[in-house]
């Protein structure tokens, strides 16, 4: 019933570092393998979007996942782990997100049994101003993006492909399916520790956070 498409083709540019940060050390395992077991307890459909020279990381899961390599952007990525999924749902969380727990995928997996896709956000915490015009904007009516985000896979794959054709470029998944449907979307409520580790900072936060997990 359920795809699992599980990014993992980025590289460590805003790290600074040469390898893809999912494949770093993290406690005793790697960033990836740590939302990676967690869809292997579910008899989910996993579909891993690599590049091509990262394939011998997943040498342990070989035969238990899809291996699909990655394109130029994250959008053209996903578009390429779509095309894989056959089951009717699909969920796509960013590996780089290790800290995801069994009840928030728990609560994606509902809405989506209820036909709805899914997005998880936090609520802003900082004051929010947008820059030109500048001017100040109520957090109470924003929300920060984490993943999973979930659907419809056949509106996804749909929505992917107009964007491609259109030379239309967002940001996340959810907002290409805002922008070309009225599909109703249930908003999730995220955690803080569902954070993605994007900077040194973050993982640094990330090693310390798993020695008190």
């Amino acid at each position: 019933m359920f795809s699992v498409i599980l990014m993992m083709a980025g590289n460590a540019s805003r790290m600074h570092m040469k390898e893809n940060k999912v494949y770093l050390p993290l406690g005793n395992q790697k960033v990836f393998e740590y939302a990676l077991k967690l869809f292997l307890s579910y008899t989910f459909e996993i579909i891993c979007v690599i590049r091509k020279e990262d394939r011998i990381h997943l040498k342990n899961y070989e035969g238990k996942v899809k291996i699909v390599y990655g394109g130029s952007t994250r959008q053209e990525s996903v578009y390429n782990g779509l095309k894989e999924a056959t089951k009717e749902y699909v969920l796509i969380h960013d590996a780089a997100r290790p800290f995801l727990t069994k009840k928030l995928l728990e609560g994606c997996i509902q809405a989506l049994k209820e036909d709805k896709a899914c997005l998880v956000v936090r609520q802003c915490k900082d004051s929010i101003y947008q820059k030109s015009p500048f001017k100040s904007i109520s957090r109470d009516t924003l929300a920060l993006a984490q993943t999973p985000q979930g659907g419809r896979t056949k509106e996804f794959l749909e929505v992917h492909r107009r964007a491609l054709e259109d030379g239309l470029i967002l940001t996340d998944d959810i907002s290409l399916l805002l922008h070309y449907k009225s599909t109703a979307v249930e908003l999730i409520e995220g955690e803080d520790t569902n954070f993605k580790i994007t900077t040194q900072l973050d993982y640094i936060t990330a090693k310390e956070w798993i020695k008190h997990a």
